[in-house]
């Protein structure tokens, strides 16, 4: 009789890991880091995001956006200077100026003095405004037009032969307000800018360069195509401008507007290509306005989701004209947001003195929200790629923007870096630490600098990665979308 022995088996030890796996960076994609939870929360957290891609499109519309959401969650509204009442830890709050920026905030637990967390984000988007005098008609080619003036950094062929909406506001010279919304509802009409047929195109377009395909006053929108009803008319016989008069007589009908009403108006017209998911797997979305427009929801959202009172005081702040350099009284290098920053202090028990100012200012440390520009998988070189964000990686962290020698960026302290990967690390965020493109390649930059200026504060550049940034329709990724979403909630939530 044989005698077989077995040995013993010892209990499973952990695999230990490998040098390289404890050496080498390794950026995972989102997808692979998040639980079936969070997949799952991430796919409930993109369908949202869409209500917001349809209905707020320009800074007037994302601000009317922002003041609702923030009156459904319990934000109040306060004025600055005015009915000075004591603030508390967990006091959900927001201001307004000039109906383009929102500051939201959440009383936190410490003073001002000590620490603030706060996120800045643009809600101008790139798009084209109507000239002050746009209307004009073409008798050879029986149309009448709009003249446009492009806003921020576009590539001007892109907006040609595609579906535009017309929003905005018209004010009549007695202060009366016009609400213009032409082109979401599905029976609107919508505009375009009609491009040249290929086969005449040899001589006129074909032999310029790709940023002159189209030249600045070329992008007139096709307005209507109708003359003036005679029959119905009278005095249209002796109208010269027949189909201009009738596009002036239908905004009147409609609209209660004369031509002179045109000069005191915001006009802007915006894609028409409806938000959509991309890829046969949906993992992509498909939009105008990404840039800047997930990154300011999804701060938005973080802190209307935060419980309870956070350790610092979070507050969210969306500003215009960051297409266009952040200038103005409603951008980000206005003085509001500190006049914002001293009404809460006073209002949470702190003295009012340039000295505390100064230091409640200063002690803030602060996440500039915007997007950066993920691999191209049709133009990659333009990228280094091993500092280059990819789409599904995580929200992107970038140390400085600028151009060239890393001019007009604001370059961050190791020290901050180095708090911003413990804490996401710690919460298992998905992020990713990259730079714009190649050196030398070009560039571009975001309020960071402004406020690491005007505040002398620390600032992070973080947001989602965007391709096709500035189109008319740009791409995100849902796992970004959702990886975004909590960095910016960890950021508020964190000590």
């Amino acid at each position: 009789m044989n005698n077989f022995t077995t040995e013993s088996k010892s209990e499973d030890k952990p695999k230990e890991p490998s040098l390289e796996d404890k050496l080498v960076n390794k950026f995972k994609h989102g997808w692979e880091i998040f639980t079936d939870d969070q997949k799952q929360e991430t796919l409930k957290l993109a369908d949202e995001y869409f209500d917001f891609l349809k209905n707020a499109r320009t800074e007037r519309e994302r601000t009317t956006w922002t003041i609702k959401k923030a009156e459904e969650n319990g934000f109040k509204r306060l004025e600055i200077g005015k009915n000075i009442n004591k603030l508390n830890p967990g006091d959900k709050i927001y201001y307004v100026n000039r109906e383009k920026n929102v500051a939201m905030a959440v009383i936190g637990q410490k003073s001002l003095i000590e620490k603030i967390h706060m996120i800045g984000s643009h809600i101008d988007t790139p798009r084209l405004d109507l000239k002050m005098r746009p209307l004009y008609e073409d008798g050879k080619a029986a149309v009448a037009l709009f003249k446009t003036h492009y806003y921020g950094g576009i590539k001007k062929y892109q907006w040609a032969t595609i579906p535009l909406h017309l929003t905005g506001l018209i004010v009549k010279k007695d202060g009366t307000k016009i609400p213009i919304d032409i082109g979401k509802n599905p029976d609107d009409p919508v505009f375009t800018i009609p491009d040249i047929l290929p086969h005449l195109s040899k001589n006129v377009q074909n032999k310029r360069k790709s940023p002159e395909t189209f030249k600045g006053e070329e992008l007139n929108v096709l307005a209507g195509a109708l003359p003036i009803d005679e029959n119905n008319n009278k005095d249209a016989k002796k109208v010269k401008e027949k189909f201009k008069i009738n596009i002036l007589k239908i905004l009147n009908e409609k609209h209660g507007i004369t031509e002179a009403d045109l000069q005191s108006a915001e006009l802007n017209l915006v894609s028409g290509l409806p938000p959509r998911y991309v890829g046969l797997d949906r993992s992509m979305i498909g939009a105008a306005g990404h840039d800047d427009g997930v990154c300011s929801w999804t701060g938005i959202k973080s802190l209307i989701d935060l419980k309870g009172a956070p350790k610092n005081t979070a507050i969210m702040s969306i500003f215009d004209k960051e297409e266009i350099g952040s200038n103005g009284s409603t951008g980000a290098q206005s003085a509001w947001i500190r006049f914002v920053m001293n009404d809460i202090m006073v209002r949470t028990g702190v003295s009012e003195t340039l000295t505390n100012l100064h230091l409640t200012l200063s002690n803030t440390l602060m996440l500039s929200a915007d997007v950066g520009s993920a691999i191209n998988p049709i133009f990659p070189s333009v990228h280094d790629p091993l500092n280059a964000a990819v789409l599904g990686k995580g929200i992107v962290i970038e140390k400085h923007t600028g151009g060239g020698g890393k001019y007009g960026s604001s370059d961050v302290p190791a020290e901050i870096m180095a708090y911003i990967r413990k804490i996401y690390d710690e919460k298992t965020v998905p992020y990713q630490i990259v730079e714009l493109g190649k050196v030398d390649e070009g560039g571009g930059g975001t309020i960071a600098k402004y406020f690491a200026e005007s505040f002398n504060c620390d600032v992070v550049d973080a947001g989602t990665p965007v391709i096709n940034m500035h189109s008319p329709y740009e791409i995100i990724h849902i796992a970004d979308l959702f990886s975004t979403y909590l960095a910016y909630k960890t950021f508020f939530e964190a000590d």
